[in-house]
């Protein structure tokens, strides 16, 4: 039986990757890709001049091009790279072009950028390394993802200025779960002191911007507000005159607009603070509510008031409703379970379950050999 010839993926200014597959079968591949979540255009508009007799056009649009190539292996497909496809790794020299190895960091690592040659004159080539989307989302198994989390430590350490536009310009990939851009690069922009003031402020004001990337240049200010004290006033006031716009923000934003307030301890914010709270639009299962805040501040020893139910306490409730139902032990107060004892019997009586992760099956190629012996391909029998 003949193969099918391997699947070019190729190139183009207008659409970005994209290939050509036989029409008879691309419904086929589409559903497949659908059904593995791949994000991806089929025979869409603006590639109308790419496409060929008999042929499907499937576009990937800026992607990193060993990810389509793996997202189409995962269906079976054998791929081939055009050469005159670029990989982004290729367009970086050294000494940048060593970032893309350096791989995986701590984030309370503090390594030397500066001794693996680094100068001013790379900042060009670091500022493209920290915003490029082909390193953030590439293989998940290779080095080069941490790549731009390097440049921009990296472009700290130089304190070139000219960076911080483009990193606040990350910001937005904390809607999409970045736990660096949300959790590193605050810090990162901190050192930069008061030139990242300004234009951290004015992203966290955008409220056409997601709550999560607000929360995350909110966790910039109060970064510099900590870590420069002559600059701590100044951050204080912005987040405080953000969170008085609380009628037009969510209860979610509005509690962790009072987070990094609660690092700074920030009692000169309290007014600003209370009438958020005044308002019922802080989600008191983040931070507590205006006595925790205050007994933190030192303003109050203990607690005057009962607390009030939240999103937290009626999920902890409900979960301890549903613990008991099923005649199950309950945590003491540090969290822990009681030992098994005769006041459970039931916990005594039997072993306990073990249960194995499970292991997929080997995932059967849509063009290879039917497990069941046919002798046909796989999409051509049990496959389709």
């Amino acid at each position: 039986m003949n193969n099918p010839p391997p699947v070019i993926l190729k190139a183009n200014g207008r659409v970005g990757l994209f290939i050509h597959y036989d029409e008879a079968e691309a419904v086929e591949l589409r559903d497949c890709l659908t059904a593995d979540e791949v994000e991806f255009s089929f025979n869409p508009p603006e590639a109308a001049r790419l496409v060929q007799p008999g042929k499907a056009v499937f576009v990937f649009g800026r992607r990193h091009p060993r990810v389509v190539a793996r997202w189409l292996e995962m269906v079976g497909e054998e791929v081939v790279i055009d050469p005159d496809v670029v990989v982004t790794e290729d367009l970086y020299h050294p000494p940048v072009k060593q970032l893309l190895t350096l791989g995986e960091l701590r984030r309370d690592d503090n390594r030397d950028y500066l001794a693996l040659g680094l100068s001013l004159d790379d900042v060009p080539a670091l500022i493209r390394m920290a915003t490029d989307y082909q390193l953030h989302d590439g293989p998940q198994d290779s080095p080069v993802v941490f790549a731009p989390i390097h440049a921009w430590r990296a472009l700290a350490k130089l304190r070139a200025e000219e960076a911080i536009a483009p990193l606040v310009g990350l910001f937005p990939r904390a809607d999409d779960w970045d736990d660096w851009v949300s959790e590193d690069l605050p810090k990162v922009l901190a050192q930069f002191g008061a030139t990242a003031i300004e234009p951290v402020a004015k992203f966290l004001a955008d409220a056409t911007r997601g709550d999560w990337s607000r929360v995350a240049a909110a966790k910039a200010l109060g970064k510099i507000g900590e870590m420069h004290e002559a600059l701590r006033l100044d951050c204080i006031t912005r987040l405080s005159a953000q969170l008085d716009r609380f009628a037009e923000q969510s209860e979610t934003l509005n509690a962790l607009l009072i987070s990094p307030l609660w690092d700074l301890r920030a009692v000169e914010a309290m007014p600003a603070i209370e009438r958020a709270f005044a308002s019922g639009r802080v989600d008191e299962s983040v931070q507590g509510d205006l006595e925790d805040v205050q007994i933190e501040f030192g303003l109050k020893s203990k607690r005057e008031h009962p607390s009030k139910p939240n999103k937290l306490t009626i999920m902890g409730e409900k979960f301890r409703a549903e613990w008991q139902a099923a005649g199950l032990p309950l945590p003491d107060a540090g969290g822990s379970f009681p030992e098994p004892a005769a006041d459970f019997p039931e916990v005594n009586a039997e072993p306990p379950v073990i249960y194995l992760p499970y292991i997929a099956p080997p995932k059967v190629g849509r063009n290879d050999p039917c497990p069941c012996g046919s002798g046909k391909k796989y999409k051509k029998c049990c496959g389709g």
